[in-house]
Formats: C-alpha cells, structure tokens, sequence
C-alpha cells in the first residue's frame, strides 16, 4: 500500500509524508482526499531529537504522525523493522527517512474517526534490530558467515551495513545515500590520507561474531563501537549521514565533506547565529548546568586470542552422529610359545576358560567423533563423515574404511581388559575412552625396496590434505607492536606412529579350525610356533576378532568378513626403530626432531615456512602465500608448509611409544608452556584470517638416522640401507591437540590479568567521575605500554589493523588538534576538556523554516549571556514551523 499526502504548514511550506508498505504502490491512497478515509490531525507530524549528550555515538531521530482514520488500517502494523518506510519533506527537502516501529502500532475502535499515530525511527535506529551480516535473518546461517569471516576494512563493513539498510528507503528519488566524513581522524597527518580513515583501519569480522549466534553484535552496536574508537558521531539528515568529531562542529573553519562511498566533495560554511526577538518563538528558555566530570576512566574490554584454531577435541565443539560407544574389535593374546601357551590361545579363541597367567582377552570399544569445525577428505577429496557416518548406523564403517583408504577421523577409543586367570572378580564400572585424531598409514611392511614400499610418494601425495580446519576460532592481528616483543605460536599435544599389528593368523581361520590329534601340523598345533614379537623382547600367539553393529544399542555380533580394521594403540607392541638424530636432505645434523606429520598454516596473505631441521624457533620464517595455481610446481607449493614432529632421546625406539609434541621452548624465551613454539615478530606482519590443514605423514626413512625431503610426501636419496618408516606404521594418533598463541610480554614479569584503563589525570581532592565508558575496539599496546598500564601482551581479535603499515593499530591522527595519540587517549582528553568544568546547556525554540535560522551544524550566541552554542539535538514541530534546540555552551 502507498499512503501518501501533504499539507501546508503555518509559514505556508509544503510538508509532504509518503508511506509505502512492503514495497507496494498498491492501492494508492492520497492523505484527505475524499473517498480515502484517511485525514490529518491538527498536529500532523514532528521530528523528535533522541540525543542524550555528547556522549552518544549514533544521534538518532523519531518520528511521529498523526491520522485521523474511520477504518482499520492493518498494513500499518509491522511484524519486522522494515516493512512499512516512512519519508517526510518540507518544501521538496527530505527531513526524515526511515520506518515504521515494528510490533508497536495499535488502533482502537470509534465510530466515527479514530486518531492513530504512527511512531517511525530512523535508519540509525532501525539497525538495532539486524544482527551483523544479517545473521538468523531468511536464508543466512551462523555457521556460514563465520566460516568466511575476515579481515574488513571500516568503510566495507559501514558502508555494507548501511547500503543492506537503506535499500528501497529513497522510494520516491534516485534511491541515492550519501555518506559524508569531514576528515577529523586519520592514521597519520598526510593531507592526502585525510579522508581514508576508514579504508585503512580493518577489523576481524569474528569480533562480531561471538561464539555462538545469540552472541553475534547487532548492527547499531558495530557502527557504534567502530565509531566510538575513533571518538566520531553520526547524525542522519534525510537521505544524507553525517561522520563527524564534536572538535569539528565546534570550530571556526567550514567543515569540509568528503563521500566515501562517492568520493563527492562538498563543504558546510560556518554560521553564527544570534538568538533574538526575530527568530525566537515563545516566551521560553530553559537553561541549566550540565554534568561536570573532573576525572574520566574508560575500560577497554578485550577480546584475547588464546586459540589459533579449535583444538578437534574441544568439548564445545566435538560430537558424535552415534549415541554411544560400540564394541569393535576383540584382541586375543597369550604369552609364550609352548604347549601351555598354544592350548591357553586354543580355548580362548573357542570360548572356553583358561588358568593359563598369560592369556588376555581385550574387548576394544569405538566411537566415531565430529567437529564440525574440521573436515577430513578421503583420498584427498570430499568427507569420509558424509561418506560413512551420515545415518548414524553401522558405526564400524568409518574406522573400517581408514584401514583401506588414506583418510583421518577422530576416534574414540576404550578397552577393558580381562585375565583370563581370574584372580579378582569385580566388575569393571567404566570404559574409560581416550579421543585420537587418527591418521591412516596403512604400511605394507615392505621398508627396504623403494619399488614395492607403501605408502610412497605418489599415493601420499594423492591423499592431501588430510584434515582441513573450516572454523574461524581466531584472527587479527598477530604480530606484536614493537621489536622488543615476540609473540609464539605453539602446538602441543602428543604423537603416536602405530606400529602394524602381526597376527598369528586371522580370527575366522582359527576359530573354523577342525580340531584333530594332537601332534604337530594340525588342529591348534598347526599355529605351533607362530607367535608375534611382543613388547619387552617377548613372544605371543595373537589374533583379532572384529565386530559389527547395526546401531550402538544393539548387540554387536562378529564380522566375519573383516579380518583388518583399524587397530588402536595397544602398547603391547614391541618398540621399533631406534633412534640416533635426524637429518633434513643429504646432509646430516645433531639436532633431535623426527618429522611425523606435515602442515599448513596461513594467516591471512603469510604462511609458515621451515627452514633446516625446526629444531628451534628460529628455523620457522613467515613468508607470502601463494596459492597453487600461482606455483610453478607443486614442490613450490607444498614447500609452504611445516612439520609436526617429536623429540625423541637418543636410543629411544620411534614406532609404538607415546611422545609429546617437539618441545622447541627454552626458559630464557620469555613463555611458560611447553610445546613446538613459531615466532611471530613485528617485522612479519601477521594479521588475518586463519587457515590450517595436515597435508600428511612426512615420508621420512631411517638408516641409522632419520632423514626427510624437503618436500613431505618425497623420500630423500634411497640406498641398500635405507628403511621406510612409514612403512612399519599403520596409523598416526595424535592426542590432546592445541595450536594457541602466547607472548613474552617484552620479557618483562608478566602482571596479573587487569583490565586496560585509560584515566585523566586529576589532582583534585573531589573527584566526580564517570566511569561506564567501554571500548570494545581497542589499540594495540607497546611493551613499554605494557609497562605503564600493568597489564599483559598478548594477541587481540579486538585489535584493529592499519592497513598502511601492517600492524596493530598503536596511534592515530587527531586533524583538530594536530596531536597523534592513541585513540583511547584522545577519547579520554577530548571529554575531559569539555567536561571538567561547568558548561551551560540551554534549550530554545526558534523559527524553523527551510534555509532558515536552523542548522546542525550552526553555531547559536546568546548576547544577553556571551557565550557560544553548538547543537546537540533538534525536535522540529512541522506544523507550527518551529524547532526546539538543544544547544550547548562551546569551551572558550
């Protein structure tokens, strides 16, 4: 519905109001004319100012008209923000653009006429009711903004938000808005960076975002914290806003305007006006005395960084398509290899008991895990959760799958462990189960024949990436402040190579085993002798029997066809491979890190780079990414990568022993963690988006000492005594996984967790002060900062970013005053100034008429006080032609 009609007001301008309701010209109804039933009050419409004081960030605007109606006017009701836009003129000039308050409009009943009025906000106001991106809205999920959020120049994200808003708001003009900044704030004093403020600050989008979608910011409350930081305000004037600084309005100077969606100048001449008998209406002045602060606090709420990434095990984020574990594989062990220990093997594989001490049967339990924030490809590409464990059934599928195909999950994995001789017959309360990310290996034991080898290069190589990280738990600004400060990234967590798992013989072909004299050849005797190496030097008859269920609640039931599955980390496996040092290439080194898996990080346009053995921090470089298609190989490509490794002792064995993450962290570096650290330093220039992905197992081999390529999936120089680590793994497990950033705080004794204030100096014996200022944004801080302020380095997503230098905004430039500080500062200095002493606030109506005595940005002096006012607000009465007026008293 259009509803639309004008009146002349009594200095006989044309005031003219336009309704369109959800976007429809139909029906159109004219406002008085005859058959409408629609007409004006006597009081038609006003404008009324929402600002409070200086203080307010968006000075907002309401409108209210009044009708009188003989029906019921549904269309007037409005279930959301948007559905009903309201424009008023005067004399062609649009005064006010917005909408309909949504789900306040009532109307009762009269027989006659009923008197309704319409209460319209302004587009600044409306934008308390979208959420940022437009999150929960039709079609826009949490889940896919945050997936793709980045980094964000100021102008994109207001101008965005604004442009979302506004669409369709201008229904009678060229649906032109224009943006305008008068150039007060900059990152430095070049005259031609004046009015780029906002194009060179960026912001992370995950600030907004929070961690879940009832946290994600509304829309007023960006645009307002944006411009908070810079200690700017926004007024809006029909179809135009306004970005200024108070320091403008209350200059001398024109204020000069620069678009910066358009890049269209325009300028606003200074005016001074007196008030006096010809432009006063009424009798009435109120004048009062505003609020005095001689001390000012403002609180700087941060949003630390302390996960690069989400951990897959993170319990906020980590879950199960199946509603329980499940049993999934039977181990069946006896120690020895004579006639005690063949016969003790016989009746446990039959379901007979045995007092034999070295038999044990190991029930293993499995339960398949999802972290939505991770993704695992099959053979390189897709899911292997869409593939197997969409139905939440069959849940041995997957873990089945990765002993055939070259894939990664995250399993559970529990055992209970009986004795066969039972010497103690409690009942075992809980299945204790331990989350791995695994990594298929799938060696073929063939370790000293490069033809025959497996894995090898070509099928590693086909198989990347192995794990993908899809979430967006971080991102900023990474890179410290100043030289004096290195932050750290480090992973933690520990590392497992699988040995393969001899078997006597499968399960099914000694459970079908016709039984016969007992000599040797057949029956059980027919496995005589045929034990598998056990840890401690030790020999065992050993099989596994596999299991199957078609849910978790059913009774699994033996898979007769499965005679390998994924086996678990048993730590009754001999130990492998025993350890002398590692060398990277051809050449050899003293320095003791094994190589195990390799990965990717990049953070916005850098990645990590490994140079040498990664054996300390310094072996770690940040350098520009280049995606594959800008490669000119892929060596190149995959050379932008690192590796995770650990740190064995000389003499260790590599294969079938737990080892922490390599632990490249030294006391003297300033962190009190443990773990594989990267340096992050100022000269890097690391801020951005995060991106992570495990390519896979490192191709190293072994010869006395450990070797790897340059390159992860290629081996180096193969020779008559070169053995394939890989080879003798079947999985990689991965336990307690973290990748977080610390910093050394300048190497200065880190302080407790205080909160950043900033606070005006203040000698006074009285102090009045306000302290409920809080910024959300915040600058970056020095060591010496740090120091200052006693409080911690560390990496914030509330950081902005100076797209001209790289770094953490520190400073910015202050056009009114000629001063660069730190926004906080001159936040602090600015409300200082005007609010340590008394400042007369008067309110005056005036004669409002277009071109007339009222301005925004005018100045008013009363000649009976000698002082100057600057506007704060104006309620405008249209039909009477008169505005009430704010004003504040202008420091001298």
């Amino acid at each position: 519905m259009y509803i639309h009609g004008h009146f002349y007001n009594q200095l006989n301008e044309r005031i003219e109001v336009h309704i369109l309701t959800k976007g429809s010209h139909t029906p159109n109804m004219e406002i008085g004319a005859k058959d409408s039933g629609i007409s004006w009050t006597d009081d038609p419409v006003d404008i009324t100012s929402q600002v409070s004081d200086t203080f307010d960030v968006l000075l907002c605007q309401q409108a209210s008209v009044r009708l009188l109606t003989k029906n019921f006017v549904p269309d007037f009701f409005c279930a959301s923000c948007r559905d009903v836009v309201v424009n008023i003129y005067r004399e062609g000039e649009c005064l006010f653009a917005g909408f309909i308050e949504p789900q306040t409009y009532s109307q009762g009943y009269n027989e006659e006429q009923d008197e309704i009025e319409l209460s319209c906000i302004d587009i600044l106001t409306a934008m308390r009711y979208a959420k940022y991106r437009g999150v929960g809205t039709l079609g826009v999920s949490y889940r896919g903004i945050k997936a793709t959020a980045k980094q964000r120049t100021m102008a994109d994200i207001i101008i965005q938000m604004l442009r979302d808003i506004t669409k369709g708001v201008d229904f009678k003009g060229q649906g032109k808005v224009a943006l305008l900044y008068d150039g007060s704030r900059a990152v430095d004093s070049l005259e031609q960076d004046k009015y780029s403020l906002f194009s060179h600050l960026s912001v992370n989008e995950l600030l907004f975002l929070g961690d879940d979608e009832d946290e994600v910011w509304q829309q007023d409350e960006v645009l307002e914290e944006t411009l908070k930081y810079l200690n700017l305000h926004i007024r809006q004037e029909g179809f135009a806003f306004y970005i200024f600084a108070w320091e403008s309005v209350k200059g001398e100077s024109p204020i000069k305007w620069k678009d910066i969606v358009s890049a269209q100048e325009s300028v606003t001449t200074r005016q001074c006006v007196d008030i006096s008998n010809s432009n006063v209406v009424g009798e009435d002045t109120t004048i009062s005395v505003g609020e005095v602060y001689n001390q000012l606090l403002l609180t700087c709420k941060t949003e630390s960084v302390e996960n690069v990434i989400e951990s897959p095990f993170d319990n906020n984020t980590l879950g199960s398509p199946y509603n329980a574990k499940q049993k999934y594989m039977t181990e069946y062990s006896c120690d020895g290899e004579g006639n005690t220990s063949i016969d003790a093997f016989d009746a446990i594989t039959h379901g007979r008991t045995t007092n034999y001490d070295g038999a044990t049967i190991t029930h293993w339990f499995v339960r398949v895990m999802e972290n939505q924030q991770w993704r695992f490809p099959v053979n390189g590409t897709g899911s292997i959760m869409q593939q197997y464990s969409q139905s939440g059934r069959n849940q041995q599928a997957l873990p089945n799958a990765l002993r055939n195909n070259d894939a990664a999950a995250i399993i559970a994995f529990g055992k209970v462990e009986q004795k066969c001789a039972v010497k103690d017959n409690a009942p075992i309360s809980k299945v204790q189960m331990t989350n791995y990310l695994v990594v298929s290996v799938n060696g073929n034991g063939i370790d000293n024949n490069p033809a025959k080898v497996f894995p090898n290069e070509q099928s590693l190589k086909a198989s990347i990436p192995r794990a993908v990280y899809e979430g967006s738990a971080s991102g900023g600004v990474f890179s410290p402040s100043d030289e004096k400060t290195t932050n750290y990234i480090v992973i933690s967590g520990n590392v497992i190579l699988n040995p393969l798992m001899p078997l006597t013989d499968n399960f099914r072909a000694i459970n079908d085993y016709q039984p016969s004299e007992a000599y040797a050849g057949t029956g059980i005797r027919q496995w005589w002798h045929h034990t598998v190496p056990a840890k401690n030097n030790r020999n065992k008859y050993y099989t596994q029997q596999w299991w199957k269920a078609g849910t978790p609640a059913e009774e699994p039931v033996w898979d007769k066809d499965t005679t390998q599955g994924l086996v678990p980390f048993t730590e009754s496996v001999p130990e492998e491979i025993e350890f002398n040092y590692s060398a990277i290439g051809d050449g050899t080194d003293r320095i003791s890190k094994v190589a195990v898996l390799a990965c990717m990080l990049i953070i916005g346009d850098k990645c990590v780079f490994e140079e040498g053995d990664g054996g300390s921090p310094d072996n770690f470089k940040w350098i520009k990414y280049f995606p594959r298609e800008q490669c000119a190989s892929d060596d190149v490509y995959y050379q932008q990568s690192f590796t995770i490794g650990f740190d064995p002792k000389i003499g260790d064995k590599l294969i079938g022993r737990k080892f922490d993450i390599q632990n490249n962290i030294s006391y003297k570096m300033g962190i009190d963690v443990e773990g594989m650290a990267i340096p992050i330093r100022k000269s890097d220039k690391v801020s951005g988006q995060v991106k992570f992905m495990i390519l896979g197992p490192v191709n190293a081999t072994w010869e006395n000492i450990t070797r790897r390529h340059p390159t992860f999936f290629r081996h180096t120089k193969w020779t008559s005594n070169t053995i394939s680590l890989l080879a003798n793994v079947s999985s990689i497990l991965i336990e307690d996984f973290q990748v977080k950033v610390y910093s050394d705080n300048g190497m200065i004794e880190r302080p407790g967790d205080s909160d950043i204030v900033y606070m005006s100096d203040d000698k006074q014996q009285f102090v009045n002060r306000k302290d409920d200022i809080e910024f959300k944004i915040n600058s970056a801080l020095t060591s010496d900062e740090c120091r200052q302020l006693g409080v911690a380095q560390g990496v914030c997503m509330s950081t902005p970013l100076n797209l001209l230098t790289g770094d953490g905004v520190v400073n910015i430039y202050d056009h009114t005053t000629g001063r660069q500080a730190k926004p906080e500062q001159l936040y602090v200095d600015s409300y200082y100034n005007e609010y340590h002493q008394p400042r007369i606030l008067m309110t005056q109506k005036l004669i409002d008429k277009k071109g007339g005595y009222v301005s925004t940005f005018a100045h008013y002096r009363h000649p009976a006080l000698g002082r100057n006012f600057f506007v704060q607000g104006i309620t405008r009465n249209l039909e009477s032609g008169e505005a009430e007026m704010s004003l504040k008293e202008m420091e001298t």
